[in-house]
């Protein structure tokens, strides 16, 4: 349908027709110009892409892709895991054989005189120089013996009481028995610090 322009006005319809046609036409413009923005926009982000595809692609030593030096290190560090893993389980294995290796040597050496105290003193006034002693020899028990050794002018005397969880079996000398005493708080002492 074509309209005759020189034949006078218009009539209504045709006009409306018209402007319709020119909206239309304008609406038509603006879509194709968002279109072409779009694109453009596409476009670049694609060339972003592209590039960022590049860098993937080529890594930064040009021999392997980024993908493969990501799987690469994947493999590693799941065999490291693993290797500490097997590390872990053979630092407990060694610690429980530890402990129980320092369990049997507790039970071993606990029998064992190894608490000792000595104690020097002068037996007689006419005498000096401290040359008479008191040594007692204790296990972790407190079990064990006493030794005194009383020094004169002319001999020596030498004298062993047994000891039995701290007590003698025949009555102790003071001295005796402050060697006992002392042979004991190392016993304590030594078990407190295997504890800590």
């Amino acid at each position: 349908m074509s309209v005759d322009v020189s034949a006078g006005p218009l009539p209504s319809g045709a006009l409306a027709w018209t402007a319709m046609t020119t909206y239309v036409a304008v609406f038509a413009l603006v879509l194709g110009y968002l279109g072409l923005v779009a694109a453009y926009l596409a476009l670049r982000t694609l060339a972003r892409l592209r590039r960022a595809t590049v860098v993937l692609g080529r890594g930064a030593n040009s021999r392997e892709t980024m993908l493969e030096a990501t799987e690469r290190h994947i493999e590693l560090t799941a065999a490291v895991a693993d290797q500490l893993g097997a590390l872990r389980s053979y630092v407990d294995a060694t610690r429980s054989e530890m402990a129980a290796a320092v369990r049997a040597r507790n039970t071993a050496t606990g029998r064992s005189l190894r608490n000792v105290a000595l104690v020097r003193y002068d037996a007689f006034e006419d005498i000096a120089g401290r040359m008479s002693f008191s040594l007692a020899l204790l296990d972790d028990d407190g079990d064990g013996v006493a030794l005194t050794a009383i020094t004169g002018r002319a001999d020596t005397r030498l004298y062993a009481k047994g000891i039995s969880r701290g007590e003698g079996e025949h009555p102790l000398s003071p001295e005796e028995e402050q060697a006992v005493h002392a042979a004991l708080g190392q016993r304590v002492q030594g078990r407190v610090a295997a504890l800590s």
